[in-house]
């Protein structure tokens, strides 16, 4: 099975070095192409990557084991010597494809991200299990309802959310809507994945960028995250939920092009 990607050529530098983007749950590449062309392709060459079943990706129908399906299915179109920035669920799954296949990726960019999704035994800054288990019921019964109730949630409380909601809305609403196996299992994903215990072996120079508003990971996991991965830098973007590149997409470009310029 073969996922697919969207190429952008740098436009000034045959030579230029890579940066890969993996998005989030209930979206595809498209909700950033714009974005990254305008602020990336002046510098870098761009992969853009359509998570299983989502976008132009096919799905994967059965599987024994979902996140390494995943995992497989994402590093066989994965360039080599990458900066790789994962957005929310991709964030996750970045993580893991730094630890699996650490020569592959020269940075680690986690936007909006978290090592777990979901609460649990001491882990209290991020989405409860009974609205990831309330999502999982929800969709079963009508998909285009609750991708439009994830995308207000996404924004809610972001600095001009209401008009950056309708905005959002008509974006998404003229993409493919994904169908219940690929969502399902993304929120399966998102309810099971934990990284906690692993993100201190990334060898990776990594950063996590984080929304001030964010209403599904709270800015407070920065307490968590530098005790589990004190190597690792945070930055957080003022008046933004969980879609910076979306509210915020200037100040969000600047960041990470300060960070992947002091990359090697």
């Amino acid at each position: 099975m073969q996922l697919n990607t969207i190429y952008i050529p740098c436009t000034k530098n045959t030579n230029a070095k890579h940066i890969t983007l993996i998005h989030g749950w209930g979206a595809e590449s498209t909700v950033w192409q714009s974005w990254a062309t305008k602020y990336f392709a002046e510098f870098y060459n761009i992969t853009l990557i359509d998570l299983p079943g989502f976008g132009d990706s096919p799905k994967i129908t059965k599987s024994k084991d979902l996140e390494a399906d995943w995992l497989q299915a994402l590093a066989r179109v994965l360039p080599n010597k990458t900066h790789l920035l994962g957005w929310s669920l991709g964030g996750l799954l970045a993580q893991q494809l730094s630890l699996v296949y650490p020569t592959k990726i020269t940075s680690l960019v986690c936007l909006a991200s978290t090592p777990r999704f979901t609460q649990n035994d001491g882990w209290s800054r991020s989405v409860s299990p009974q609205i990831i288990g309330d999502f999982i019921k929800a969709i079963r019964i009508e998909i285009n309802s609750v991708l439009k109730k994830f995308w207000r949630l996404q924004l809610q409380g972001a600095d001009n959310s209401r008009t950056l909601m309708k905005e959002l809305i008509n974006h998404m609403s003229k993409r493919k809507t994904p169908k219940l196996i690929p969502l399902n299992q993304g929120l399966i994903l998102l309810k099971d994945m934990d990284n906690r215990e692993q993100i201190a072996q990334i060898s990776q120079p990594t950063l996590w960028l984080l929304g001030e508003k964010d209403p599904l990971i709270p800015q407070d996991i920065r307490l968590n995250l530098a005790k589990l991965q004190p190597q690792a830098e945070i930055a957080i973007i003022e008046g933004s939920g969980h879609i910076p590149f979306f509210s915020h997409p200037e100040k969000t470009a600047k960041i990470l092009l300060d960070f992947w310029n002091k990359q090697t």
